[in-house]
C-alpha cells in the first residue's frame, strides 16, 4: 500500500507528500511548541542498550534513530526523524498513545504514553497545551466508535521501544498495522467547519465490525459537516450488512358461521333454515333452506353468495291410483343438497423490496428503506347454497291428512381470507467512507475494502384462510296413515335438503422478500472528494434479496461510489 518515494533530498520527500494537505496543521502545532519552548533537538545520556543513565527500568534499545539536519519534521512517508528528537514528526507538539503499554493515567509523552485514542482527545479539548496531534502507536485499538469534532491530526503507524524509552520508530522494518476496530460504526469526524479547520488522518486502518442487528450497517469511516479531511495512506474496511428483519406472518381469516337446519315436518314451520353469516364485512352469506311443501312441490333452497346454486325443490307424489293389498301410498320427494361455497382467491404477494436506503441528515448515518410489501388479503370463501325443501303429495281430500315436508337447511357461510404477511425488511448496508456536508482530501493512497451487504429479510407468509361454515341439516319429513274405506292411505312427506358447507377464505398473500443492502465505496452526500489517482477498491457483492413464495426481493446494489463529486487534484 505504502509507495517509498526516492528521492535526492529530504526537503524534496516532504514538498511531494504534503503538497495536496495536511502540513499546515503540523505547522501550526510545530510553531506552537517553538513558542512555548517545548521544542528542539532530542539528546540523551544513554546512547547504548540499557547500559547507561535510564532510570534502572529496561527501556530496551536506547540508540537513536537515524536523524537528518534539525529541520522541521513533518511526519513523512519515510518515517525520517529530521529534526532529531527521537521520532518522525515534534515530539513535544503532539500527544502518544499506544494501545498495548500506554495508560491513560499517563501523561501522554513520549515516555508515557496513553492507552486510548479517546484519552488523547480528552486531553487535546481539555488540557488548554494548544497541541493538536496524536502520534498512535501500532497494535489494535477497541475503542467503541471513536468521535473527532475539533482540528486535530492523527498520524499512525509509530512503534514504541517501551519501559520509559523515549524513541518511537514509524514505520519499522515496514510496521504493523495501527488499527482501529471501533464496532460497526467504527469512526466519526464530525462538525470541523470552520475557516482553516481540517482533520488530518494519517496511515492506519479502520475497520468496522459485521452488523448483527436486523438490518444494520457496517460503515468504516463517517465524515459530517467537516470543511477538510484530510486521508493520507489509510485502509477504510467495512465488515458485512446485516441480513434484514423477517417479516411477520399473517393471520387467519375467521371461520364463516354454520347454516341453520331446516325444521321438521312436525313443527309446522314454513320456512327454510336460517343462512350461515361470514365474519367480516366483505364476506358471503349461505344461501336459505327451501321450505318444505304441504301440498305439491317444496320450495327450491336459495343460492349462496355470490352465486353458489341451492338445492332443487323436493319433487310432489299423487296417491297410488291402484292400491295394493288395500294400502295407497303417496311418497313426496326429498329437497336436493345445496352445492358447497368455492373457496376464496390467494391474495396478491406484496411488492419485493428495492432501492438503497437513505442517508439520516442529523448523525449521517444509513438505515434500510428496502422493505417488502405487504401482501393482500385472501379473498372470502363463497357461501354455501341452501338446501331444497321437501317436496308434499297433491291431494284434495279433505278426509285425508297430508303431512308438510322437512325445510331445507341453510348454507353455510363463506371463511374470510388470511390476511397478508408483511414484507421483509431491507438487508444493511456497507460502506467504506459516507460523507455529509464534507470535503475530502485524499493525499496519498486510499484504501477500500467492502465485504458485501446483508440479504433482505423474508417475507411473511400469508395467514390461511378461515373454513367455511357447515350446511344445515335438512328437516325431516312426515308420515300419516288415513283410512278412507276399504283402503289405508298412507301419505309420507319429503326431507329438506342439507344446506351446502361455506367455502374456505382464500390465504393472504405473502409479504414481498426485503430489498438486499447496498455495498458502496464511498458514499456522497453535498460531498466533494479531491484525489490524484483512483481508489484501490475491493467492493463485495450487494446483499441477495430476501426470498418469498414468489419473488425474491431485488439485490443491493455493489458499486464504488454513490453521489459522489470528484475533483482530480493532479498526480503530486
Amino acid at each position: 500500500m505504502r509507495n517509498l518515494w526516492k528521492v535526492g533530498a529530504l526537503g524534496a520527500v516532504f514538498g511531494a507528500v504534503l503538497s495536496v494537505g495536511g502540513c499546515s496543521d503540523f505547522q501550526a502545532a510545530y510553531e506552537n511548541c517553538q513558542g512555548e519552548g517545548r521544542c528542539g533537538p532530542q539528546t540523551t545520556a544513554d546512547a547504548g542498550t540499557d547500559g547507561g543513565t535510564d532510570s534502572g527500568v529496561d527501556a530496551g534499545d536506547l540508540t537513536p534513530p537515524e536523524c537528518g539536519d534539525g529541520g522541521t519534521d513533518y511526519p513523512d512517508l519515510m518515517g525520517f526523524d529530521n529534526d532529531c528528537d527521537g521520532i518522525d514528526g515534534v515530539a513535544d507538539a503532539g500527544y502518544f498513545v499506544d494501545p498495548e503499554g500506554g495508560q491513560d493515567d499517563n501523561d501522554g509523552t513520549r515516555e508515557k504514553p496513553f492507552k486510548t485514542l479517546d484519552r488523547a482527545l480528552r486531553e487535546i479539548r481539555d488540557g488548554g497545551t494548544g497541541r493538536d496531534i496524536v502520534y498512535l502507536g501500532t497494535g489494535t485499538y477497541n475503542e467503541p466508535a471513536p468521535v473527532v469534532d475539533m482540528p486535530v491530526s492523527l498520524y499512525g503507524g509509530y512503534t514504541w521501544r517501551k519501559n520509559g524509552n523515549p524513541y518511537w520508530d514509524r514505520f519499522l522494518d515496514g510496521g504493523t498495522t495501527t488499527r482501529f476496530n471501533g464496532g460497526t460504526q467504527a469512526f466519526l469526524v464530525r462538525d470541523v467547519s470552520a475557516q482553516d479547520e481540517r482533520v488530518v488522518l494519517d496511515s492506519f486502518h479502520i475497520k468496522s465490525l459485521d452488523a448483527t442487528e436486523a438490518g444494520q450497517p457496517s460503515i468504516a469511516l463517517r465524515a459530517l459537516n467537516v470543511r477538510e479531511l484530510s486521508l493520507h495512506d489509510m485502509v477504510l474496511e467495512s465488515g458485512r450488512g446485516a441480513p434484514g428483519v423477517g417479516g411477520q406472518p399473517g393471520n387467519s381469516g375467521l371461520d364463516g358461521g354454520n347454516g341453520g337446519a331446516g325444521p321438521n315436518a312436525d313443527a309446522g314451520l314454513f320456512i327454510g333454515g336460517s343462512d350461515g353469516k361470514p365474519q367480516c364485512g366483505d364476506g358471503f352469506s349461505g344461501g336459505f333452506g327451501g321450505v318444505g311443501a304441504s301440498n305439491g312441490e317444496g320450495s327450491a333452497g336459495s343460492p349462496g353468495q355470490p352465486n353458489t346454486t341451492g338445492g332443487t325443490a323436493g319433487p310432489s307424489a299423487e296417491v297410488d291410483k291402484v292400491c295394493l293389498n288395500r294400502v295407497c301410498r303417496c311418497d313426496a320427494g326429498d329437497g336436493g343438497v345445496g352445492s358447497n361455497g368455492l373457496m376464496g382467491d390467494t391474495g396478491a404477494e406484496g411488492r419485493p423490496g428495492e432501492g438503497m436506503g437513505r442517508i439520516r441528515a442529523a448523525d449521517v448515518l444509513w438505515e434500510p428503506d428496502q422493505q417488502g410489501g405487504t401482501g393482500e388479503t385472501g379473498l372470502p370463501g363463497h357461501g354455501g347454497g341452501g338446501g331444497g325443501g321437501g317436496g308434499a303429495c297433491k291431494e284434495n281430500n279433505p278426509a285425508i291428512k297430508k303431512p308438510i315436508a322437512g325445510g331445507g337447511g341453510g348454507g353455510g357461510g363463506g371463511g374470510c381470507g388470511g390476511t397478508g404477511g408483511t414484507g421483509g425488511g431491507g438487508g444493511g448496508a456497507s460502506i467504506g467512507l459516507l460523507t455529509r456536508n464534507s470535503q475530502v482530501i485524499i493525499g496519498r493512497e486510499l484504501k477500500l475494502i467492502v465485504h458485501g451487504g446483508g440479504q433482505g429479510g423474508m417475507g411473511g407468509p400469508g395467514g390461511v384462510g378461515g373454513q367455511g361454515g357447515q350446511g344445515g341439516v335438512g328437516g325431516a319429513g312426515a308420515k300419516e296413515t288415513t283410512t278412507v274405506a276399504p283402503n289405508d292411505v298412507i301419505i309420507e312427506s319429503g326431507v329438506g335438503g342439507q344446506g351446502g358447507s361455506g367455502g374456505q377464505g382464500g390465504k393472504g398473500g405473502a409479504g414481498g422478500g426485503g430489498g438486499g443492502g447496498p455495498s458502496v465505496g464511498t458514499w456522497c452526500v453535498s460531498s466533494t472528494i479531491v484525489r490524484s489517482q483512483p481508489f484501490d477498491a475491493k467492493i463485495g457483492p450487494g446483499g441477495p434479496g430476501g426470498i418469498s413464495e414468489l419473488d425474491a426481493g431485488v439485490v443491493g446494489v455493489s458499486r464504488e461510489s454513490i453521489d459522489c463529486t470528484f475533483v482530480d487534484a493532479g498526480t503530486p
